[in-house]
């Protein structure tokens, strides 16, 4: 008993020297610690600012900019058309929504933008619509069916209330159109492709416009609310130029851009309004010649100097 005493007694002061080393190495290494987070907070702050001064950059009218997007068919006919005003200082995005019927003075004949398209293409058609609106536009972009519904798949989908009863069967199995008037519906993008160029609404081809404005309307307005969209706005990008038949976009243009979207996210509620075209309808239904009062109005809203 006494000898098992003996051992813990003697046991104490190497038990000692072992505590004593271990609170020496503590301090030691907590000063080194504490040094070498003082020589890396500058740099810390200056990442900091860094970040924070690309977060608060602000756009000017300089920053604004007028788009052309046109969505073929597989019969390389136009679908629809629509001109983007893109004018991030304002916190805005002023869509004015096209009929392929709508007519164009090229080389001194009138012509629709669709044979504008079939004829000449894409450049030729923006080169068409700034003449009949009387303005610039700096980008263009042609892209198909399939590509268009994967945009709007990416961007999310709308929930749209049927405006009549409508039905229609295309040459196509899957183009069927069976929907009541005031049914909601939860739209992908190949509904949304339906929808804008159904045949048969009871006004008409100018029902068709009026329908492109609203959906694109309210597929932008809801999608700069999802935080999907934030975090992939870079993928969708890249991808719709990957898949865009014809276009003078390039990945650069987005890059110059991308910080003001962040920022219309960040600031604006529903940037996107529609401004529908007024004119006069051909007879047959089948021309469509926009006003000049439309001319002077869309100068007026896209802030366009003359």
């Amino acid at each position: 008993m006494a000898n098992n005493k003996k051992k813990r007694r003697s046991q104490a002061p190497i038990a000692l020297v072992y505590f004593s080393t271990l609170v020496a190495f503590i301090v030691i290494f907590g000063a080194i610690a504490i040094g070498m987070i003082n020589m890396l907070s500058p740099k810390t702050e200056r990442a900091t600012l860094s970040t924070e001064s690309v977060e608060s950059v602000e756009p000017t009218d300089k920053n604004n900019q007028t788009f052309l997007y046109m969505v073929n068919n597989d019969e390389k006919g136009l679908d629809s058309v629509m001109v983007v005003r893109f004018m991030p200082a304002n916190g805005r995005m002023m869509l004015v929504p096209l009929s392929p019927y709508t007519t164009a003075s090229v080389d001194g004949n009138i012509q629709t933008l669709d044979q504008v398209f079939q004829s000449a293409g894409a450049s030729s058609v923006m080169n068409a619509v700034s003449e009949v609106l009387g303005i610039s536009i700096d980008k263009y972009m042609s892209m198909s069916e399939q590509c268009f519904e994967n945009l709007c798949d990416n961007i999310g989908n709308i929930t749209y209330e049927v405006p009549e009863n409508m039905y229609y069967i295309g040459d196509d199995p899957d183009d069927i159109i069976n929907y009541s008037k005031g049914e909601k519906l939860s739209l992908q993008g190949s509904q949304i492709t339906m929808l804008m160029t159904y045949p048969k609404y009871k006004k008409g081809y100018s029902q068709n416009v009026a329908v492109a404005g609203e959906l694109m309307e309210n597929l932008i307005n809801s999608g700069f609310k999802l935080q999907t969209t934030r975090d992939n706005l870079d993928s969708i990008y890249s991808n719709l130029l990957k898949e865009s038949a014809d276009k003078s976009f390039t990945q650069n243009d987005f890059t110059e851009t991308e910080e003001f979207y962040y920022y219309i996210m960040d600031n604006y509620d529903n940037p996107a309004s529609t401004l529908i075209p007024t004119g006069n309808w051909s007879s047959n239904g089948y021309k469509f010649t926009i006003d000049g009062t439309f001319k002077a109005q869309v100068k007026s809203m896209f802030r366009v100097e003359e």
